[in-house]
């Protein structure tokens, strides 16, 4: 009955790195999970607990006896037992009775939906489902109790709370499509919206977030709805703020746990909206707002605006990987970048978003620097470059060969002097007319003050 939480199997158990004191000490710095968890799921939370006990970061004890906390409040019973047994402590009785009362109430559960789950399993009957406008007609059609439609929101959590998460999610995609056919019931209610947030993080744990052959709901379509409702609901100001506040935490799974990311997640992520809901009450989230930033190649439209608003919170919220964008197109100090990306390979070890990343995010980095240096360079040594992008002269050169193939840049490699030569393409003739227009304004300015100058110089004399 024991869930199977996102990175750990049942029973395996979680072998840490030796980390020295100095060492964790040093990490802990760059761990933002403890700001993270009073806005994840419980269930949420398992994954990066699990993380972080592989990291080493934390004494092992620690973070099982923190496991069983948050499982105290769950029904994976098997689990909680099991972690007694790991930190040596004997089971509690009252555990072991718990575990029975639990298997009692999802049976009763299930026996009470049974007539509605048997009706779920027949794709005939499924169709026949869907073709009613009400829940009332439906309840006619298949002589159906009214009470085993929110039964089965009931027994959808129970048997999420045991981390059945695939079973719980069928289940409240089946109660959430009945409900939105009932026209009956235009209004929203709490309780619906309670199922759709119960759906994301059976997504989330399930890890559906590729979009589905037969177009199944996924992640991201669920986030888009909570999005939805969150701009036309009439809850108070402050209670919008904490569920979007929740909302852009649980979007950090399907942004950086995917396989692939789906262009309009990051609009929704980095548009002026969630940006002022992370300024106002998640500054931490400006990390994940960089790295967005940093390893996704497309959002360079947005880099000079969203980099202006990390610089205005700076003073609420810093870690390396926002200083390296600062260092980078603000202060223009490529050692400074420099040292700050050797900081961040500490922060995505020991961050459980980025840690799979740290390659891609090291070669985009360095991708950033050497284009931000190509724009007020024509002529780069390639020792001096490869000091800023912590590489070795020749591993920089092959790198830097294979970016004006794969880019296409205008640029060459003069080997005899060890250095890139980078071919400026002649300003377009609207480019050359507003320069020229600016020099003759220039020139006009200087010109009048000088005539007022010596004129003044003139009435000076005569007086």
């Amino acid at each position: 009955m024991a869930g199977d939480p996102v990175g750990q199997a049942e029973g395996e158990e979680v072998r840490a790195p030796q980390l020295t004191v100095e060492q964790a000490q040093e990490l802990v710095q760059f761990d933002l999970s403890m700001r993270m968890v009073p806005f994840l799921d419980r269930h949420l939370i398992f994954p990066v607990f699990n993380f972080l006990q592989e990291t080493g970061l934390y004494n092992t004890t620690a973070i099982q006896r923190a496991q069983l906390v948050l499982l105290a409040e769950t029904n994976m019973i098997d689990w909680a037992l099991e972690t007694y047994t790991l930190i040596g402590e004997e089971q509690p009785q009252e555990l072991i009775e718990r575990r029975d009362m639990v298997l009692e109430q999802l049976e009763d559960s299930r026996a009470k939906v049974l007539p509605l789950l048997e009706i779920l399993e027949e794709e005939e009957k499924v169709q026949r489902v869907a073709a009613c406008k009400s829940i009332d007609e439906l309840c006619q059609t298949f002589e159906l109790d009214p009470t085993v439609i929110d039964g089965l929101v009931h027994y959808a959590k129970l048997q999420y709370d045991c981390g059945n998460y695939t079973l719980s999610g069928e289940l409240l995609k089946h109660y959430r499509s009945m409900i939105s056919q009932d026209t009956e019931r235009p209004v929203m209610t709490s309780k619906q919206v309670s199922c759709i947030w119960g759906s994301l993080a059976s997504f989330i744990l399930n890890r559906e977030f590729e979009e589905a052959t037969d177009g199944a709901e996924r992640a991201a379509d669920v986030i888009f709805k909570i999005n939805d409702f969150l701009d036309t609901t009439k809850m108070s100001k402050k209670e919008v703020l904490l569920q979007r506040t929740w909302l852009l935490h649980w979007s950090l799974f399907p942004i950086f746990t995917a396989e692939k990311v789906e262009v309009k997640l990051l609009d929704f992520f980095l548009n002026e909206k969630s940006l002022s809901c992370i300024s106002l009450s998640c500054p931490h989230l400006f990390r994940y707002v960089a790295s967005c930033l940093i390893l996704q190649k497309r959002l360079k439209h947005l880099m000079k605006d969203t980099v202006w608003i990390i610089q205005h919170e700076s003073a609420v919220y810093s870690d390396p990987v926002t200083r390296f964008l600062l260092a980078l197109y603000v202060d223009m100090d490529f050692d400074e970048a420099q040292l700050e990306l050797q900081k961040c390979e500490k922060v995505c070890k020991v961050d459980y978003f980025l840690s799979r990343h740290w390659a891609e995010f090291q070669e985009n980095a360095r991708l950033l620097i050497f284009e931000t240096y190509c724009r007020i360079h024509q002529c780069i040594n390639i020792g001096m470059i490869a000091t800023k992008l912590n590489m070795e002269a020749e591993e920089a050169e092959v790198w830097i060969v294979k970016l004006i193939q794969n880019a296409k840049l205008d640029a060459r490699i003069d080997s005899e002097k060890s250095r890139v030569v980078m071919s400026k393409a002649p300003p377009s003739v609207y480019q050359q007319v507003i320069e020229k227009t600016k020099n003759l304004s220039f020139r006009s300015t200087m010109l009048l003050s000088n005539l007022e100058k010596r004129e003044k110089e003139m009435r000076n004399n005569t007086t």
